[in-house]
């Protein structure tokens, strides 16, 4: 059991790097649109998915260590524990006037994008075990 939980959290450096990697050219994009808001709201819209998304894999990953039957109620719990997160988030910069709302919505988007397909990868590259079923029943 503690193999797949390492397997599975082999996953988080890959997030980072790709956070780290998007990070970049979202508060490049970020400065040209609204300027050190539009940064802020770059650098607000990658972190708040890295965090969602990293803190809900750990969480997940601790359930695994439970027991299997919490897999399924741990990530819904994730879910919407991040719904939640981006809705505050959301609410709280659209309430004050912030200018830096909509490079922040592009950065989640974006940075929600890339990490999928850095899921998709590391998904399609983890070996899982197979079980062979036998013929005698």
């Amino acid at each position: 059991m503690n193999g797949v939980i390492s397997s599975r959290l082999s996953l988080i450096r890959p997030a980072f790097i790709s956070c780290g990697a998007v990070l970049v050219p979202l508060m490049i994009a970020g400065a040209i649109w609204e300027g050190i808001p539009g940064v802020l709201g770059a650098i607000a819209g990658v972190a708040l998915v890295a965090v969602g998304f990293i803190g809900s894999w750990i969480f997940v990953a601790w359930s695994e260590r439970i027991g299997l039957r919490m897999v399924l109620p741990a990530g819904v719990m994730g879910y919407v524990a991040k719904i939640i997160l981006v809705s505050v988030a959301f609410l709280a910069a659209t309430r004050t006037g912030w200018s830096g709302t909509m490079p922040m919505a592009l950065a989640t988007f974006v940075a929600i994008v890339v990490l999928l397909a850095v899921l998709m990868v590391w998904a399609a590259r983890m070996r899982l075990p197979v079980v062979e079923p036998s013929d005698s029943l």
